[in-house]
């Protein structure tokens, strides 16, 4: 029975310096993890105004290039009737010098002929009247009867009346034919006069409308040309070219671009988790409201494909947050796509991969085995497991 008793001591104590020495050469292990896993698609976003307003030049009649004369700081808060852009009106004023020559010069010639219409229509209303008298006398010689007159002189009398009856009627012609001539020849003048003073009308609105003012309240964004530069004082722009871009502040948006691959993950009503760069230590949700309908190259450099997402911020967001966007900013999205219930997870440092085939190290108490494994989703730190473990399974990593 010693002796026995000797050998179980001696046992104990081989297996406890097997299973110490053992210990020294202990690798590394984690459970198989149950959790809920976001799957998502990263992208760059930036802010923007759901309400905008682009301010270019206006159209003006034989203009192309327009010269800015000023132009508001970037980034500075204006009111509704505020100065944005001041454009170079010299040629449009030029324009108008001329046209108000021309106009004046119209207006007296309408005057004079105002005044020598009127007047010549006094001498023909005159003549009529004398013709009317030299008709009257010859119609009463003419109808006297007597017959101490001679032949002659009665014929004569009859010869009279039928002059001035010729007389009169030529003088009311006359006057008729005058009346209606001046009416013609005052209705073209005063056209004149009117076409000139609407066309000066159109130039000195055009000179106001070079000086483009705020439509609405909002914060000024520049908006640069197609290589990159933004307008300056004294540079020269195309018509129908945006220079600013009028932002209302408190009502903002983010638009992010989707590359071709991620395409097909995206729909409307997804949930964002949004990090804005210029805010420090915030995050924000949000949720996909609108897709483009098309794809386009990302730039004129770039030509990779992409298609528009906009997020709409969620409602909760507080007043003193959204005072601290801007339009412009760049926000990091991570849009979910997928949410995993119950999912069995590893990191991605105990996952071998051998011939396209992904294997796991199951440790028990008593060995060592090979599991090959089927994944279903692959994250950043993670990965999702399909078959192959169970949940609370030891792996080594």
């Amino acid at each position: 029975m010693k002796l026995m008793a000797k050998q179980v001591r001696l046992s104990g104590l081989l297996i406890a310096s097997l299973l110490a020495l053992s210990g020294c050469e202990q690798v590394a292990t984690i459970n198989v993890k149950q959790e809920t896993v976001e799957l998502t698609v990263t992208t760059s976003a930036e802010v923007e105004s759901k309400k905008t307003a682009l301010i270019s030049p206006p159209s003006v009649k034989r203009m192309w290039q327009y010269q800015i004369q000023q132009i508001i700081p970037e980034n500075s808060e204006v009111k509704k009737g505020d100065l944005l852009v001041s454009f170079d009106s010299k040629k449009v004023s030029d324009l108008l010098i001329d046209k108000n020559a021309e106009l004046k010069q119209a207006k007296q010639e309408l005057e004079n002929k105002t005044f020598q219409e009127s007047a010549n229509e006094k001498t023909l209303v005159l003549a009529l009247a004398e013709m009317q008298m030299e008709f009257e006398k010859a119609k009463r010689r003419a109808e006297i009867i007597d017959n101490s007159r001679s032949v002659n002189d009665r014929k004569k009398s009859e010869i009279d009346f039928t002059i001035a009856t010729n007389d009169l009627f030529l003088a009311k012609e006359k006057l008729k034919f005058h009346r209606t001539n001046t009416l013609l020849n005052l209705k073209i003048a005063t056209a004149k006069v009117e076409r000139l003073t609407a066309e000066s009308a159109v130039l000195q609105r055009d000179i106001e409308r070079l000086q483009v003012k705020a439509p609405m309240d909002g914060m000024v964004i520049y908006i640069a040309n197609w290589q990159g530069e933004k307008p300056a004082k004294g540079e020269s722009i195309q018509f129908g070219q945006p220079v600013i871009e009028l932002a209302v502040a408190d009502e903002l948006q983010l638009k992010a671009q989707i590359s071709e691959p991620d395409s097909g993950k995206i729909a409307l009503g997804q949930k964002v988790k949004i990090t804005i760069d210029s805010v420090q230590e915030q995050s924000f949700q949000g949720e996909i409201v609108k897709l483009a309908s098309v794809f386009r190259d990302k730039s004129t450099r770039d030509k990779r494909r992409i298609f528009d997402t906009t997020i709409a911020l969620d409602n909760n967001i507080s007043a003193d947050d959204i005072a601290a966007m801007r339009p412009g900013m760049v926000a990091r999205v991570e849009i979910i796509t997928q949410v995993i219930e119950n999912a069995l997870t590893l990191p991605i440092s105990s996952i071998k991969t051998t011939n396209n085939q992904s294997s796991v190290t199951i440790i028990n108490a008593f060995n060592q085995t090979e599991a090959l494994i089927e994944t279903s989703a692959v994250l950043e730190q993670k990965v999702v497991i399909k078959s192959g473990v169970t949940l609370g399974d030891t792996v080594a990593l």
